[in-house]
Parts: structure tokens; sequence; C-alpha cells
């Protein structure tokens, strides 16, 4: 154990205890789960749920979790105009990290939200909590995906030419379908 570990955890505890506070009054409650084929996170589900302040809807925020269960993708954080600059996307973001306790990863956010992230994972980080960088377009999105690939259930037709193709019969089946194509 280094000498820094017990003062490390004494602040980690303490910007948790902050967020705490900042969160007890901002509520993020799920309206919607869906599991969408081709999805990004497929099988995994997306969520739409609502940020509230004493049972009013001020907001709304749009996560998927793939189906490792190891990253919440954030799409969507939403806070209306009223609200804003207020501290309740950070709330709505630390009551999704007290629950799942998984890292956050921004999905394709707006470029000017750039300034808001990384002062968002600089206090995620003090409270011992990991916010990733951000997912931009599809090349990175596809690279994330390949992590989870082989949990994709395979359509039954798909599965059916797959095993057809490595049968022993294959070759032959093949030159009668090329015979056939040429009539």
């Amino acid at each position: 154990m280094s000498t820094f570990e017990p003062m490390r955890d004494y602040f980690h505890r303490r910007a948790a205890k902050n967020l705490n506070e900042l969160a007890s009054t901002v509520r993020v409650v799920t309206e919607s789960t869906l599991t969408i084929p081709g999805s990004f996170v497929y099988p995994g589900s997306s969520y739409v749920a609502g940020i509230q302040i004493d049972g009013q809807r001020i907001g709304y925020v749009n996560y998927s979790i793939n189906p490792l269960n190891d990253r919440l993708y954030i799409d969507m954080i939403k806070v209306d105009v009223a609200h804003r600059h207020q501290g309740i996307a950070l709330s709505a973001l630390w009551s999704l990290w007290m629950t799942y306790q998984i890292p956050i990863v921004p999905v394709n956010q707006y470029d000017h939200l750039e300034t808001y992230w990384d002062k968002t994972r600089q206090i995620f980080a003090a409270a011992g909590a990991l916010i990733d960088d951000q997912l931009h377009g599809m090349s990175e999105l596809n690279a994330a995906k390949q992590r989870w690939q082989h949990l994709v259930p395979e359509d039954e037709h798909l599965r059916k030419i797959r095993e057809l193709e490595a049968s022993p019969e294959w070759p032959q089946i093949e030159a009668q379908l090329i015979a056939m194509a040429k009539q």
C-alpha cells in the first residue's frame, strides 16, 4: 500500500459525498426500455429516462448498456433551459453511475459539449468514477461494437446457409447452383 492511497481514498469519499448531496434532489426515472436489432448496443438495451425534481420532469437522458454490462453509453442528455447550469445533468449522470457502477461513455456529442464532458470527467475522477473518452463516428462505434459481436444472435436462415457452406456436400451444391444460373 502506497503512502498516498489513504489520502486518495479520503478525497474520493469526499468528492462522492459532494456528488451524492448534489444528486439527492434529482431523480432519474426510466420511462422506456428497448432492445432494437441492428442498434449500436444490440443485443443490449437502450433506455429513455426522465430527469425529475420534485416529481416534475425537467429533462431526459437517452442511454444504452452494452450486452457485456461493462459500459453505459450516453446518447443524449438534455435539461430544460430554465434548469440549466444548476448541476442537474451532472446529478443525473451521477445517479446513473451509482445505479450501474460502470464507466460512462458519451457517444457523438455536440462539439460545444467537449468542455462540459471534460469538467464532468474530472469531477467524476475525483470521486473514483470513470467517464471514458467520447466515441465519434461510425468507425469508433463499430470498433467498440466488436467487443460483443459474439453475443449477437444469428438469424436462422443465415445460420443454415453457413452450415450448408461448411458441409462436405457444398462443392457439388455450389456447382449445381452455378450451372442453374448459367441456363
